[in-house]
């Protein structure tokens, strides 16, 4: 609902990117403490913590961490292609992690993300959508909230983040095991803040080695 007014006050000031991060990080986690006092209390819908432990999700756990590697290693920025990657990521450049210290808080805001979000829309509403209606809709439903809370990353990255959101589900579902989602959405996050960081090292370093200045 702000998301507009966000990166407007990013664009005027990038002083405001690091508070936004730590805004986000409060409404992520009292949400989900608001999610777990719930389930505490009322016992519903049951939140399956724990996991379990079968071919498949010992698989895609493996699966998910060469993913998470191979991604980190090959996210290298040129001074040639920074400007390339840079125009790909134009819609959400201006959120991403600009120094060392909003780095850090990015990768903490990125782990965030994935636990706070899996346990919001894959524990919580997936779980009860599941219960309370059917599955294909419970499919649907999640995930298309998922995808417009994520409107912030641009109109144009909202069919992604629905195919995202799809991916997680399914991950949770057939593994019945949440954290692969968790270990996934937060490596995907983390990956996008690193690349935003080496852009901005990359193109600052190349101006301030330019002739012109």
């Amino acid at each position: 609902m702000t998301y507009q007014k966000v990166n407007s006050k990013i664009n005027q000031d990038e002083k405001y990117r690091l508070t936004d991060y730590k805004q986000t990080l409060l409404i992520f986690w009292s949400l989900t403490l608001l999610i777990l006092i719930n389930y505490f209390v009322y016992k519903q819908p049951t939140l399956n913590f724990y996991p379990k432990f079968s071919l498949v999700s010992i698989g895609l756990t493996i699966l998910v961490m060469a993913f998470a590697f191979f991604q980190y290693t090959t996210t290298k920025v040129s001074a040639n292609s920074a400007n390339m990657v840079k125009e790909k990521l134009k819609d959400v450049y201006h959120y991403l992690p600009k120094t060392n210290k909003e780095l850090n808080w990015f990768l903490f805001l990125s782990i965030s993300a994935g636990i706070c979000e899996e346990m919001m829309f894959r524990l919580f509403l997936f779980e009860f959508l599941k219960e309370n209606t059917n599955l294909i809709t419970a499919f649907v439903l999640t995930n298309i909230i998922f995808a417009i809370t994520h409107i912030g990353s641009g109109k144009n990255n909202l069919i992604s983040s629905f195919i995202l959101g799809l991916l997680f589900s399914a991950i949770y579902y057939i593994t019945d095991n949440i954290w692969i989602a968790i270990i996934l959405h937060s490596s995907i996050d983390i990956n996008t803040g690193i690349l935003g960081y080496r852009i901005n090292r990359t193109t600052t370093n190349e101006n301030s080695s330019s002739p012109n200045h």
